[in-house]
């Protein structure tokens, strides 16, 4: 039998390999590090070979005798290498062989490759079920009547969505959707006012930037106000008070501002509909039919201290998204 630590013999040669296999069968564990050497040694000559076919030319005296010689040193090469350090190949694969052989735990079941743990399982849902010392839970009576509605009986609070929620889920709005969800308020409004419903919906756009920056009340409830207007001595209704940029001589500056709140969006779409048409500073701005125009009589009747917010206004009214509304 080989001696499991003798790697003198190359594997390929036929008494070599023969005395492997009988090893292999005889004692598997001592034969592994020879195979591992072998391996390794396999390896290391085909990366001999592929070496010295990268040599461009050959020599005068080169023939099929110095040929074969240089093949069987180049295996004696591979042959001692392997035996000694080597590449730590042979390591590797005796570290996996290991492995491969090690006894599985006792919960996994054979020729599996993941542990099946045992899991158990509440008595309510083993009744009924074969082998089952349990009484079987009797079955409904026959009834060809419609069921009745299924509910779960949640809390109030669970079952109906809190105001943040809401908003969140406000906020959460693509551009696309806000636009579709706001044509109907702002086509109805830019028939009361006389202008392009694009200039509204655009003016809706730009104050709560699509939807992801309404005005919020203390509980992060939305305030519906969609159009950034302020609550004056004259507002009786509810207000949010929230920090905002002014700009004063064209200069940015924080301020904290009260602004209206509405209980719905179509009363916000009211309400702006309501201060275009009844303050006097804004009578400019009816009839204006155009966007770009509109937009520019919103800033020449002071709606934002913005000096840019004709310029944005116009921009979002012209845009594809809005321009398909229509």
């Amino acid at each position: 039998m080989l001696n499991a630590l003798d790697t003198s013999g190359f594997m390929l040669e036929g008494k070599s390999l023969s005395d492997l296999k009988l090893a292999a069968k005889q004692d598997p564990t001592q034969s592994m590090q020879v195979v591992a050497k072998q391996f390794e040694a396999m390896f290391m000559n085909i990366l001999t070979k592929s070496m010295r076919g990268t040599n461009s030319g050959e020599s005068l005296f080169d023939n099929g005798e110095t040929r074969l010689y240089t093949e069987l040193l180049d295996q004696q090469f591979s042959q001692k290498i392997a035996a000694g350090k080597g590449l730590g190949l042979a390591d590797m694969l005796i570290q996996q062989f290991a492995r491969n052989q090690a006894k599985p735990p006792a919960d996994t079941a054979p020729d599996t490759p993941f542990p099946i743990k045992k899991i158990s399982v509440p008595r309510a849902f083993t009744q009924g079920l074969p082998g089952s010392a349990q009484t079987p839970l009797p079955l409904p009576p026959k009834n060809d009547a419609a069921p009745k509605a299924f509910s779960l009986n949640l809390p109030q609070a669970a079952a109906t969505p809190s105001a943040a929620s809401t908003a969140q889920a406000d906020a959460a709005m693509t551009p696309k959707q806000f636009a579709s969800r706001f044509w109907p308020y702002a086509a109805s409004a830019g028939r009361a006012l006389g202008v392009a419903p694009h200039g509204v919906l655009a003016q809706a756009a730009l104050e709560s930037a699509w939807g992801k920056h309404e005005i919020k009340l203390a509980d992060g409830s939305t305030s519906h106000n969609l159009f950034g207007i302020k609550a004056n001595a004259q507002w009786s209704g509810k207000v949010a008070e929230v920090s905002t940029t002014e700009y004063v001589n064209g200069v940015p500056r924080q301020r904290t501002e009260r602004f209206r709140a509405y209980d719905s969006y179509a009363a916000a779409f009211q309400d702006y509909t309501a201060l275009l048409k009844s303050a006097p500073r804004y009578q400019a701005v009816l009839n204006t039919g155009d966007a770009g125009l509109f937009a520019q009589r919103l800033q020449q009747a002071g709606y934002a201290t913005d000096p840019h917010y004709a310029a944005k206004l116009s921009s979002i009214a012209a845009g594809s998204l809005l321009r398909s509304m229509a």
